[in-house]
């Protein structure tokens, strides 16, 4: 038996499993997938973390801040190339415009919009969904006092892909830029760029080359660090799109994590139902098992706690029928809050479906709020599946997933 099974393997399943697992417990990830880690763009984003505290039922509110500042501790300890940035310190996104972010990779942290220097945008040739000349005109709309260039690359590692017209995503430059070849060449191209700059009278020290689809050293799963080299000129990242490279690194990195913990793992599984009992006449029911489809087989495993990580309507763990007639939760079938209105008028506004989830006491544990009761004692919910906070518009994804998902592991 587990001490702890939990199900789903977006950002708060995995932290809530490494963090148990770092407890000395024996933990087991179900996961059909990585969830929505593959929109991860590189940032976590928390918030207005004590305006959004005092909101009756957002989830933060069911925190104290030093549980809330345990979460960002835990991701700088496991990433420590993550710094908690302040109000000047931004990001710069794929169109070239700046975005805020609460913590992010040094290589991300752009340099002060009021010193002045030459920004070279490094375009990787037949890369799929970016735009350069996009990026230049935001680039040079943010920081008036940098002059922006652009310099083109091309790499034979995608000459066959060319060839046939096939464009490349982000993911597979970031393979290439992660490979010795794909190094090499970045050192050539950035040695070009200095020499280039420095020649027409620039300082070195004011060069910054920028490039898409590069995901630095910090998310290094295999801990080799073969791609660790050293470039002649600092090298800002941007934020991913999708599909995110970043996103893509960091759950392979949070995998070989949890388990080099001694976490067990299965991968392409469906949890599909439960099994337990009331404790007594007037207390929650436990839970004793989960009921698991894994590779044709159905398995009941056991453990003495559940948490419950499967995401929301865009994670899968919300199912919606057709018309909406028909909403639950995937695993637990558990009570949902379900506004009336799904939707605003505003494409931009916040959108009521946004807050559809389960609703829980101050231990994560979820509640039938008609009666007032918690349903089961030994289940916790946590990330995109609690209910009454919107990541988009509250800016507060990351937050809440780190948050919720620390704590959860620290109850077991």
């Amino acid at each position: 038996m587990w001490d702890a099974i939990v199900v789903g393997g977006g950002l708060a399943g995995w932290t809530a499993g490494i963090r148990a697992a770092q407890r000395g417990k024996k933990v087991l990830i179900v996961t059909e997938g990585v969830g929505t880690l593959y929109y991860f763009s590189g940032i976590f984003d928390y918030g207005d973390v004590e305006g959004l505290r005092h909101l009756p039922k957002h989830p933060y509110s069911l925190f104290d801040a030093e549980t809330i500042d345990r979460g960002k501790h835990f991701i700088q300890e496991l990433c420590p190339e993550y710094i908690e940035t302040n109000k000047f310190q931004h990001a710069l996104t794929v169109l070239g415009t700046v975005r805020k972010g609460d913590l992010m990779p040094r290589s991300m942290v752009l340099p002060d919009r009021q010193e002045q220097g030459t920004f070279v945008l490094l375009v990787p040739e037949g890369l799929k969904d970016f735009f350069p000349e996009i990026v230049v005109s935001n680039m040079a709309r943010e920081f008036p006092g940098w002059q922006v260039k652009v310099k083109r690359v091309h790499t034979e590692i995608l000459g066959e892909w060319e060839r046939m017209g096939k464009s490349a995503s982000g993911i597979d430059y970031a393979a290439i830029w992660r490979s010795k070849e794909g190094q090499n060449l970045l050192a050539q191209e950035i040695e070009t760029i200095r020499r280039e700059q420095q020649g027409a009278g620039s300082k070195a020290e004011r060069i910054a080359v920028v490039l898409p689809s590069l995901v630095s050293e910090y998310f290094d799963a295999s801990r080799t660090k073969i791609y660790g080299k050293d470039y002649p000129l600092p090298v800002l990242e941007m934020s991913s799109f999708i599909p995110s490279p970043h996103g893509r690194y960091f759950a392979e990195y949070l995998k070989h994590q949890f388990t080099d913990l001694g976490g067990e793992l299965m991968i392409g599984a469906r949890a599909a139902a439960l099994t337990g009992e009331p404790l007594s006449d007037k207390e929650p029911k436990s839970c004793r098992e989960i009921i698991v489809h894994s590779m044709g087989k159905v398995l009941h495993l056991k453990a003495k706690t559940f948490i419950l990580a499967t995401g929301g309507l865009l994670g899968g763990g919300i199912k919606v029928g057709r018309e909406r007639k028909s909403i639950q939760e995937d695993v637990f079938d558990l009570p949902l809050y379900v506004p009336q209105e799904w939707s605003a008028s505003q494409f931009f506004a916040p959108q009521p479906f946004a807050q559809i989830g389960v609703e829980t006491d101050s231990c994560l544990r979820p509640l039938d709020t008609k009666l007032g009761q918690v349903i089961w004692d030994n289940v916790h919910v946590v990330g995109r599946m609690l209910a009454h906070w919107d990541p988009w518009t509250q800016r507060c994804g990351g937050g809440v997933s780190v948050t919720s998902g620390c704590a959860a592991a620290e109850m077991i």
